[in-house]
């Protein structure tokens, strides 16, 4: 997303909000600049959350980014919750390149429940939204893994989300 993708008011007369958060800082500045005359003319503008390109470098490939500053989730929950994501992608990804043999990514899998549960015992921030996100968390992460394994890894992933859901508490 850059200045040349903003959306034109005259390509989209009708409009009558623009609200966007968590974007690139550029695009960002661009579109405020764009529709910020609009708004004498009745359009409700909201841009916030520019993130810097430092920030979308670090966070390209992580799923839990959106949890950045989301109004209910602490920030040390949400730092917390990335670390505890990394450290089950990384133990995954050497689990699977080891060979067909998936005895540990059930215990995998229970961690990763288990460092959640611990997390949201302290400030119950894992709602509906979070919950569908961790598991779409998972499931990225055995696509990563499917796609350096260059093999179909169906098995590592029900052996995964098994041991997600015999311990979660969310």
């Amino acid at each position: 997303m850059d200045t040349a993708d903003c959306l034109l008011p005259r390509h989209v007369p009708e409009m009558e909000e623009v609200s966007l958060y968590g974007i690139p800082a550029g695009y960002a500045a661009a579109m405020r600049k764009t529709w910020r005359p609009q708004v004498r003319h009745g359009v409700q503008l909201d841009v916030h959350g520019a993130r810097k390109p430092e920030w979308v470098a670090v966070n390209a490939a992580n799923p839990l980014r959106d949890w950045d500053g989301r109004e209910h989730i602490p920030r040390a929950g949400h730092r917390k919750a990335v670390a505890q994501y990394e450290a089950t992608r990384d133990a995954f990804l050497a689990e699977v390149t080891g060979g067909e043999h998936y005895g540990d990514i059930a215990e995998i899998g229970r961690a990763f429940a288990a460092a959640f549960n611990a997390l949201d015992s302290r400030s119950s921030f894992i709602e509906t939204v979070e919950r569908e996100e961790l598991f779409d968390a998972l499931d990225f992460l055995v696509e990563e893994a499917q796609t350096a394994a260059g093999r179909d890894l169906s098995a590592a992933r029900a052996a995964l989300i098994e041991g997600v859901e015999s311990s979660r508490d969310w």
